[in-house]
């Protein structure tokens, strides 16, 4: 009788499965590939989509974007990933040099990262049935150690008003949309970190109702968002908005006005699903009043009414 030697081997399956599965769910892979441009013709292995899914699938499961981190990881789960993806992994796919191939194609490819978002947020409001009466809008800035390069207009790290009080340090700027209560992001975009916040509010929510499907959805912001522009230019396409008021201008004493003179009975404001024997969680009016604003691009007058809460 031989004596057989058995190979036992083990991989830590951890959340990957779950991981990779959302990603599929998503369409990732799909939306991927059919947006960006093939490869070169001697590209060989994975795909665009595949590769970004492994890419993702390490960077929410680790917590890291290092792409040179990537291969090493793939080939200790290599058995987990090839089992709920269903792809067969070469031994080279995973590659920093091949991940780096799709992330600069994502950001040279702007039309089609565009196309991605779409369809990707259609997708997953239709799949999920997803609530889309209110969406929210919020920019932040991160500031980081880098050095600038010779040419600013080539980096989009650069010297402006810093909010974490680092005016020392380069910063980039992040802009999310996400359809409320699940805060599901549908479009974002990564700015300049020397540019005003203000002009961005009114072509993301151009953005957010073509995912959605329609614009009959109220778009909530920070003050930035409250520039008469944006307001003007939201209404004038039939969109809604609840923003903060700006204290500039006349805003301050109308306010005063209005509160310490009420031009309305003032309600009772309760939340939607509080009980009624419950207090209320206070009281409060609303006044309506016209607006108006001349485009500069058009040379017309925007008209419309707005409620003050």
């Amino acid at each position: 009788m031989k004596n057989e030697t058995v190979e036992i081997t083990s991989e830590r399956i951890d959340d990957i499965p779950i991981v990779v599965e959302w990603l599929k769910q998503m369409e990732i892979a799909k939306w991927i590939d059919k947006s960006l441009s093939k490869p070169h013709g001697n590209h060989q292995g994975m795909s665009y989509g595949q590769l970004s899914v492994l890419l993702l699938t390490y960077i929410i499961t680790q917590a890291d974007h290092r792409l040179s981190a990537v291969e090493e990881w793939v080939k200790k789960h290599i058995k987990v990933l090839e089992a709920v993806t269903g792809w067969s992994i070469g031994e080279k796919d995973t590659s920093d040099d091949r991940l780096a191939r799709v992330v600069e194609e994502l950001g040279l490819q702007t039309s089609a990262c565009t196309q991605i978002e779409e369809k990707i947020g259609q997708h997953l409001i239709r799949a999920y049935d997803l609530p889309t009466e209110v969406a929210r809008v919020d920019t932040s800035s991160f500031s980081v150690n880098h050095q600038q390069q010779e040419s600013e207009s080539e980096s989009l790290l650069r010297y402006g008003h810093s909010k974490d009080k680092r005016p020392d340090l380069l910063q980039y700027r992040q802009m999310l949309g996400t359809l409320d209560p699940a805060g599901i992001p549908l479009v974002s975009a990564t700015l300049a970190g020397n540019g005003a916040d203000d002009p961005i509010y009114y072509p993301t929510w151009q953005k957010m109702a073509k995912v959605i499907g329609h614009n009959q959805f109220v778009l909530v912001a920070d003050c930035k968002a409250g520039a008469i522009a944006t307001r003007a230019q939201i209404a004038n396409e039939g969109g809604i908005y609840c923003f903060p008021l700006p204290m500039t201008g006349q805003h301050p004493e109308l306010l005063k006005q209005w509160v310490l003179a009420p031009p309305a009975d003032s309600v009772e404001i309760r939340l939607p699903r509080q009980d009624m024997i419950e207090p209320a969680v206070g009281k409060g009016f609303d006044v309506e009043l016209g607006k108006f604003w001349l485009n500069p691009g058009t040379g017309k007058w925007v008209r419309w009414n707005e409620r003050y809460l």
